[in-house]
C-alpha cells in the first residue's frame, strides 16, 4: 500500500519526539554514567551557574548509571524504551478516543486534520499505527511491550 505523504511525516514525527529523542537523552546520561570511576567524577570541576538541588541530582544520575552492571543497563534499556512506548500509545488512544468532542486536544500534519489521513490507517486507529511506526521508523527497534 502506497501511504500519502502526511502518514508517512506523522509516524516519522510522533516516534521522533516521543520516543527516539527521548531515549537518545537517556542513552547519554546512562553512557555518561558509565565513562570513568566515580573517583574521576568527584575531581571534575563543577558548574558554579547550576543550582545545588540539579548538581544533586546529576551527581544521583551519574552514582546510579555508574554501579550498574550491563545486565541491569539491558533491563533498563527495556524499562524505559517500555515507559516510553506505553506513554506514547497512552497520548495517541486518549487523541484517538477524542477526535470528535469539542474538548479533545486535535492533531494536524502539514495543516490536515489527522481525522483525513485514518483511512489510511492499517492498524485502524491512532494508537494501533504506533506499533506499526516504531517497527519502521525508530532507530530503537521495535515497540517494548
Amino acid at each position: 500500500m502506497d501511504f500519502s505523504k502526511d502518514y508517512k511525516e506523522l509516524g516519522e514525527i510522533i516516534v521522533k519526539k516521543l520516543r527516539d529523542e527521548n531515549f537518545e537523552y537517556y542513552e547519554k546520561n546512562r553512557d555518561f554514567g558509565k565513562s570513568m570511576s566515580e573517583k574521576e567524577y568527584s575531581e571534575l570541576p563543577r558548574n558554579p551557574n547550576l543550582a545545588p538541588e540539579f548538581q544533586k541530582l546529576e551527581d544521583e544520575r551519574f552514582e546510579f548509571f555508574n554501579g550498574l552492571n550491563e545486565r541491569q543497563i539491558e533491563i533498563l534499556n527495556r524499562l524505559v524504551l517500555n515507559i516510553l512506548d506505553s506513554t506514547a500509545f497512552n497520548f495517541l488512544r486518549e487523541i484517538e478516543e477524542n477526535l470528535n468532542d469539542s474538548k479533545s486536544l486535535g492533531l494536524t500534519i502539514n495543516g490536515h486534520q489527522v481525522e483525513n489521513i485514518t483511512t489510511e490507517f492499517l492498524s485502524g486507529t491512532l494508537f494501533g499505527e504506533y506499533f506499526l511506526w516504531t517497527e519502521k521508523n525508530s532507530k530503537f527497534g521495535e515497540f517494548q511491550q
